[in-house]
């Protein structure tokens, strides 16, 4: 078995994934592009209707709200907190595919799902990985606000703060734990760099050391399943054993 705080570190960082699925969410991601470019045709033609409708209007003698010669206004920066928002709003309730649609094509994210080995492909399914893992130790995150950290011509950075229970630490009286953000670059309304800042200190020695330290002694045969080398494997059976011992973990405790 590792050290206690290298199965932590690994924990968090590093998810294996369940051999399997992957065609699948690649042809997923692939008709979910098609769905985005068949969309993104259809505003195009809507806007073009849209403005039409407004130099007809215009030359009618209506009266508008812009004055002539001048762009409609738009706030960048409020669209970039509400796609951030939406993002992890989706994150904290264990949504991949929903979480999914608010990124850019081939955004790297691996900071935030830590799905870890380079043969992990396809942002689904490090997503879903992920995020199995930690509904599986009964992970709650609760978003404090998510606001503009600075803005370019292109890109507006929105930092998200968060505070979290794991391992169900929520029914141990312990927590929530605070000080983890997400950082979010957004530019014309998708997310296209991510990176996710998890604060372990309170956390690391009031919940998971002594977990770590119980299922090892406890359960040493299911610890070979849930942790493996210098990683953390996810298959259905180790996720199923998360969960389990998690719960029975809570119940001892308790009693």
């Amino acid at each position: 078995m590792p050290e206690v705080q290298e199965i932590f570190r690994v924990a968090t960082q590093n998810v294996r994934p369940e051999p399997g699925a992957l065609e699948r969410q690649h042809q997923s991601q692939r008709r979910r592009s098609r769905r985005r470019k068949a969309g993104a045709l259809a505003l195009a033609a809507t806007l073009g209707l849209a403005v039409i409708a407004v130099i007809v209007g215009t030359r009618g003698g209506q009266d508008t709200t812009t004055p002539a010669g001048e762009p409609p206004t738009v706030d960048p920066v409020a669209t970039a907190v509400e796609v951030a928002t939406g993002f992890v709003e989706a994150y904290g309730a264990f949504d991949a595919e929903r979480a999914i649609t608010y990124l850019a094509d081939g955004v790297e994210i691996n900071e935030v799902t830590a799905a870890g080995p380079e043969y992990v492909q396809g942002t689904l399914e490090e997503l879903r990985l992920r995020l199995s893992f930690l509904e599986a130790t009964g992970y709650k995150l609760m978003l404090d606000s998510c606001k503009e950290l600075s803005t370019s011509a292109t890109v507006a950075r929105v930092r998200c703060t968060f505070d979290y229970h794991q391992l169900r630490s929520d029914e141990l009286g312990l927590g929530p734990f605070s000080g983890s953000y997400f950082d979010l670059d957004v530019r014309e309304g998708e997310i296209v760099q991510a990176s996710k800042y998890w604060e372990t200190e309170g956390y690391s020695a009031q919940v998971w050391e002594p977990f770590a330290s119980w299922i090892s002694t406890n359960y040493p045969k299911d610890a070979l399943v849930m942790y493996e080398g210098d990683g953390v494997r996810l298959s259905e059976e180790s996720i199923r054993l998360w969960e389990r011992h998690s719960r029975e973990y809570v119940r001892e405790l308790a009693s």
